[in-house]
């Protein structure tokens, strides 16, 4: 069983545990502001808000985890594009279904 996930937005204080993660992945770090998954206070996952770039513990059962920040990540790059609030929900919802 899997303890408790925290989800939070990155700081600045994050990144160099953010660069690390992504060095033990061996992927690129994601660029801006990140979505992180924690659990017991280790990093597990960041998703890029911005770029969508991902990076996880390749030791940890990190799947469902990145794609949980995607998901969200996703939600949050179409609330901050331009236009009306009910467009940017319903285009939310119908790329919700299309990761799931």
């Amino acid at each position: 069983m899997t303890p408790p996930i925290t989800i939070r937005h990155s700081t600045a204080a994050d990144r160099d545990r953010v660069l690390e993660l992504a060095q033990l992945d061996e992927r690129p770090a994601p660029v801006g502001d990140a979505l992180l998954a924690e659990v017991d206070g280790r990093l597990w996952a960041a998703v890029g808000i911005d770029d969508g770039g991902a990076v996880s513990d390749p030791f940890e059962p990190t799947e469902e985890i990145v794609l949980l920040l995607q998901m969200r990540a996703e939600q949050e790059r179409v609330m901050r594009a331009p236009g009306p609030p009910p467009r940017r929900l319903m285009a939310v919802r119908g790329r919700a279904g299309a990761i799931a």
